[in-house]
């Protein structure tokens, strides 16, 4: 902590609180006032190395303080920084220099700028404060000195004369000015200097002393050693002499004196340069505990240490992982983190593991060990243990080119740093395994893989915020439902933490079941919210779900409280749907959930997002929907939904984002592939679903109304015999294959089930109905369920294979 203090006058204590954190660096000690009265009151009691004032205060405002500091003889040298958000016009800066400023500054105020500031002020006033010191170190010296001293004239004359001199002279000031030694010693000494006083005037010699007498009162006679020496002499005039008188018979007085003074001031400059190495060593802890990753605090531990030591190399060696770490550095050069068997034969590293405690080697060459963490040509090393709890997790090494014997506060600095240095590793460790297991705990929860839809690409992006050391609350899901159907959904648990991810975690979980018990969005969300009310716990949770057919382009969507979905149309024009959602889940018991419908293109996009997406403390909310609806336009060109997350996280998300960014998209293609698969099940949505893909597909193929009406029935026709005697008419799954080679069509229609026989008088109807409308009817039946072909060659059929967009499959 400096000894210097700052004086900061604002009557907003959040200024006050702004100005004492960036100015807490400096080690300045900061003093508070409110007023311009109760600053006037603190310079009363305290001198201070600079003073930042506000300008707009109620009372005296600070163009009038600075005033009546500035007329105060106490103050008047004192800096003052005003500090303003006023205009800045010229007339009001030029009132405040008029006022007695130094400097000028305006909010909001850049950090580094003012603390830059304050410090060169701080520096220049401890620096005079210094000078004063040591101008009044001099004239206590010169008149308080415990000998006698004068200066003279050329001729030896006595201009100016101490206390002490004085004293050991038994004499007045006035009694010995204007006399010279000669006269104010016996005869018999007269002249007993003048060869040395003429080899100082020619500059043969710098200085002289000779032991002469001086006259004391009542005929006494004093031995004192006078030494003299010249003044440097303005140009065209003569140097004084300077004349130092010691009395002897208070010589070893002096000398005991002189010896303490001397003890003094280098158990000072001992304590000062102990102090300065405890303030680097401070800031070495400082930077090591702010350090993000483990390769990050090494470089700045070591560069550090560099400085903080003086010496020209520094290692860090790790050896309690499976792959031992080096981390080097020289002076000007970048520091270097090496992963793997690099150290393995370091004698150094051995020994100071085998000792856990520090090793010094004065001459390595001599000494014959392999210090190869240092690198070649180090003369001298110095290596302590890095200790965490009981085990010894490395060491911390520094060498030096030239030979140099490391002294016990060396040793004992570091170790000191080691010590941070062991603290600081297991911390950063231990962050870096957090944030490692909250990954895949938030991996864990989100789908693995996204399903294959006919007619849908599907993307989807997971960025984890704050460094990725928590789990969130932040989930997406794609479905494939029966019949080519798809349920893409997004939701936002409010909070971090295990709670919200064990939350997001079951919301995820209990959807997938809802999905497969209604139809309509506002139903499935009515439910899951009942389902997040019955949990227990008031956590709201914002959903986005929509169902997307494939076949017809219809999208049905509700949204309870989530940010608007983007739609991108084919044309690349994007547009939020705005629509007046509904409440978040979790929060009312009865709400109502509405299903909104539409139609999406061919070759459109739709994107649903988590509000880390647009959120961020530096813009608005409107900026953030703004810019994504911008990027989304941008990537809107091909079924690219890879390319369109990856576009918009570039635009959007920051490098230190604060919360997560999760998104999902979903891609309309303008055609289905030659081999088209559906899951489908024996509920009406799913056979809607099924007949609507099949007739997108054989109007692709080229077929007439007529040939699309036969096939259609046909495939009906086996849908519904695998429902009706494979399952018994239950909602089992069966599988309906869509084949296509050039103008011959293949159904097929395979299901699960155990078939019954039956003795019912329309058995064979729904096969003889087949056999009318198709070419060819393929019956196979065993115990693991049937399948049933059928094939029919259309008449005109699309010239060229279908190319295909995206996925083929949906299950």
């Amino acid at each position: 902590m400096r000894d210097s203090a700052v004086l900061l006058v604002d009557d907003r204590d959040e200024n006050l609180l702004a100005l004492e954190a960036v100015l807490t660096p400096t080690g300045c000690r900061l003093v508070k006032a409110r007023s311009g009265d109760e600053a006037l009151r603190a310079l009363l009691k305290d001198d201070f190395a600079v003073i930042l004032l506000d300008v707009q205060m109620p009372g005296l405002d600070g163009f009038e303080t600075a005033e009546m500091i500035r007329s105060r003889e106490r103050t008047r040298a004192v800096p003052i920084i005003f500090v303003t958000a006023i205009s800045k016009e010229s007339h009001h800066v030029f009132r405040g220099y008029e006022a007695g400023a130094v400097d000028y500054l305006f909010k909001p105020l850049d950090p580094v700028v003012l603390r830059s500031k304050v410090e060169v002020f701080v520096e220049s006033y401890e620096r005079g404060r210094a000078l004063a010191q040591r101008e009044e170190l001099l004239r206590a010296t010169f008149e308080d000195a415990p000998i006698g001293m004068a200066r003279a004239d050329a001729a030896g004359r006595l201009r100016h004369v101490n206390g002490a001199l004085c004293e050991t002279a038994g004499r007045e000031p006035g009694e010995l000015v204007g006399r010279t030694l000669d006269e104010l010693g016996p005869r018999a000494d007269a002249g007993i200097d003048a060869e040395q006083r003429e080899d100082l005037a020619a500059g043969r010699i710098a200085r002289y002393e000779v032991q002469r007498r001086l006259s004391g009162r009542a005929g006494t006679t004093i031995p004192v050693l006078v030494s003299v020496s010249l003044t440097t002499p303005a140009e065209g005039s003569a140097p004084d002499q300077i004349i130092h008188v010691q009395d002897l018979r208070e010589r070893r007085r002096a000398e005991r004196d002189r010896e303490q003074l001397i003890r003094a001031q280098a158990a000072r400059a001992q304590a000062e340069a102990a102090s300065e190495r405890m303030r680097l060593m401070q800031s070495i802890a400082v930077a090591a505990l702010g350090a993000e990753d483990l390769d990050g605090l090494l470089r700045d531990v070591l560069d550090r240490l560099l400085d903080a030591l003086d010496v020209d190399r520094a290692a860090i060696v790790l050896t309690d992982d499976e792959m031992r770490i080096v981390a080097h550095a020289a002076g000007g050069t970048a520091t270097v983190v090496e992963h793997g068997s690099a150290g393995d034969d370091d004698d150094v590293v051995a020994r100071v593991e085998a000792q856990r405690g520090p090793v010094a080697i004065l001459d390595v060459a001599s000494a014959e060990v392999k210090a190869q963490s240092l690198g070649p040509a180090v003369s001298s090393l110095l290596a302590v243990p890095l200790v965490a709890g009981a085990q010894v997790i490395g060491s911390l090494h520094v060498g030096a080119l030239t030979r140099r014997e490391f002294d016990e506060e060396t040793t004992d600095l570091l170790g000191l740093a080691a010590s941070r240095v062991s603290l600081a590793i297991a911390r950063t460790r231990l962050y870096e395994r957090e944030r490692r297991i909250a990954h895949e705990l938030q991996r864990s929860l989100l789908p693995s893989e996204l399903p294959e839809v006919p007619g849908v690409a599907l993307a989807a992006r997971y960025e984890p915020g704050g460094m990725g050391a928590t789990v969130g609350g932040d989930w997406y899901d794609a479905i494939a439902l029966p019949g080519g159907r798809v349920a893409i959904v997004i939701g936002d648990v409010v909070g971090r933490g295990i709670e919200a991810a064990a939350m997001m975690g079951q919301m995820r979980s209990a959807l997938r079941a809802i999905l497969m018990q209604a139809d309509d969005c506002g139903d499935m969300a009515e439910r899951l919210n009942r389902f997040a009310l019955g949990l227990g716990e008031c956590t709201l949770t914002t959903v986005v779900l929509a169902i997307f057919e494939p076949a017809t382009g219809r999208l049905r969507y509700t949204n309870a409280g989530h940010p608007p979905p983007l739609l991108i149309a084919g044309d690349g024009t994007a547009r939020h749907l705005a629509d007046a959602p509904s409440p978040p889940m979790g929060v009312v018991e009865t709400p109502r959930y509405r299903q909104i419908t539409l139609t999406l293109d061919p070759g459109s996009s739709l994107l649903l997002y988590t509000d880390g997406l647009v959120e961020q403390p530096s813009k608005s909310l409107d900026a953030g929907l703004g810019e994504l609806r911008e990027a989304g336009a941008a990537a809107a060109a091909g079924p690219d939904v890879e390319a369109l997350c990856a576009r918009v996280i570039g635009h959007l998300a920051g490098d230190e984002q604060d919360d997560d960014v999760t998104m999902i998209a979903l891609h309309a293609l303008v055609s289905l592939e030659d081999r088209v698969s559906l899951s489908v099940a024996g509920d009406p949505g799913a056979l809607t679903a099924a007949r609507d893909m099949l007739r997108r597909w054989l109007s692709e193929a080229g077929a007439d109304a007529i040939e699309t009406g036969d096939i259609t029935m046909a495939c009906n026709e086996a849908c519904q015999n695998a429902i009706e005697h494979g399952y018994e008419l239950g909602s089992d799954v069966f599988d309906v294959l869509l084949e296509r080679d050039d103008a011959q069509v293949t159904i097929t229609v395979r299901d699960r089930g155990s078939w019954k026989t039956t003795t019912s008088p329309d058995r064979g109807r729904g096969m003889a109905l087949m056999g009318q409308l198709m070419d060819d009817v393929d019956v196979e039946g065993g115990e693991s369920g049937s399948t049933v072909r059928l094939r029919r060659r259309l008449a005109s059929p699309a010239s060229g294979a279908t190319v295909a967009q995206g996925s083929a499959s949906a299950s």
